[in-house]
């Protein structure tokens, strides 16, 4: 087993050390895609040209030490679900996914000693399964697990989220055992009208055009010790990530470095000068001066963190453009469609409408 796990860390290795020009974008394990490739069963010739549609071959996807872009990623898993004709693909895949498939970091979430640890232990080692990403452990109002893809400009993103949270929570039933089930599932993009289908697979009720993907716990099985806990293996996967370091090769600039953390700051967090700065480990006044260096600037980069997500949520939910507005930081609509228009040159309706009649126009 052993030696095992000596190739996983390879792997991860490998992925650390690839050339700095693919290393500009976010990327992915290209074993994940190979699993839902797998999985799929689609014929050859279809797998080749869906593959093809990315630039991609498929011995880059089945290459075990691999990376991919991980917005092609995004847009292949789509079209595989697409192709299938189920709306339930992705969630309906997590729970066949065992440990192995994202290495040391499922085998620590699954011989921790308690539901907690493990989710804070997947959360810090997120990045060397995939970039552009965050699992935020969060208490408030109640004990939960937050899925966020952190760069809004990517997308489609309904079954990678659907996945992603299903996944977590099928190894939740591994540590725990079937005995478990969460309180509640939260999803940011639309859902059907009678979520049967996603309650059986999730084992608790669902909810669609939520203001977060999250995993909501129960309160007695956050710190319920974990039957199959091994802490010998936990130290050992730990010190494997350990070697690895945090991976920064998706931050190019100060302006990106400002713009990522922007987007990951938590709901209701005002995007403050001083907390900004703080998070980076900067003075206020040295923030400014390096991002006027770049030709950029902290209220812009504010406006447009907030237009980018509203763009998604146009274009993804069903919401309407007041709860957008509230939930993109504006008090109401006329000031957020005049922020939308300085950026975009649309009215948020106009924005929706356009992409909806591409979108239309694509699938006739």
């Amino acid at each position: 087993m052993l030696d095992l796990f000596r190739q996983k860390i390879d792997s991860f290795e490998h992925m650390r050390t690839e050339t700095t020009e693919r290393q500009r974008i976010p990327r992915i394990q290209a074993k994940i895609l190979n699993a839902i490739l797998n999985s799929a069963q689609l014929p050859d010739p279809e797998v080749h040209s869906l593959l093809a549609s990315e630039n991609l071959r498929r011995a880059d996807v089945r290459d075990p030490h691999g990376t991919l872009p991980f917005a092609a990623y995004l847009r292949l898993f789509d079209r595989v679900a697409e192709r299938l004709g189920r709306d339930c693909f992705g969630l309906e895949l997590s729970s066949g996914m065992g440990p192995e498939l994202v290495g040391p970091a499922g085998y620590i979430f699954v011989a921790s000693p308690d539901l907690i640890q493990a989710v804070r232990a997947l959360a810090s080692s997120v990045f060397t399964i995939q970039d552009a990403t965050l699992f935020e452990v969060r208490s408030d109002p109640a004990p939960h697990v937050r899925y966020r893809i952190t760069d809004d400009d990517m997308s489609p993103r309904r079954h990678d989220v659907e996945f992603s949270l299903g996944y977590v929570n099928h190894l939740i039933r591994l540590l725990l055992g079937p005995g478990y089930a969460p309180a509640e599932v939260w999803f940011e993009h639309p859902g059907p009208a009678r979520p049967e289908r996603q309650e059986a697979l999730l084992g608790c009720p669902v909810f669609f055009d939520q203001d977060r993907n999250a995993i909501w716990f129960r309160p007695e099985d956050v710190h319920r010790r974990a039957p199959g806990a091994d802490p010998n293996l936990v130290a050992l996967m730990q010190h494997y990530i350990q070697l690895l370091d945090r991976p920064d090769h998706t931050i190019q600039t100060f302006t990106e470095e400002v713009r990522q953390t922007l987007a990951g700051l938590a709901d209701g967090q005002e995007p403050s000068l001083v907390r900004v700065a703080a998070q980076l480990g900067v003075g206020a006044s040295t923030l400014g001066r390096r991002l006027r260096a770049e030709g950029s600037s902290f209220r812009d980069l504010v406006r447009r963190n907030r237009i980018d997500r509203a763009t998604r949520l146009l274009l993804e939910t069903k919401l309407s453009v007041l709860e957008i507005a509230e939930r993109s930081g504006y008090g109401e609509t006329a000031s957020f469609t005049r922020a939308f228009r300085s950026v975009t040159g649309e009215t948020p309706r106009a924005y929706r409408a356009r992409l909806l009649d591409a979108r239309l126009g694509k699938l006739s």
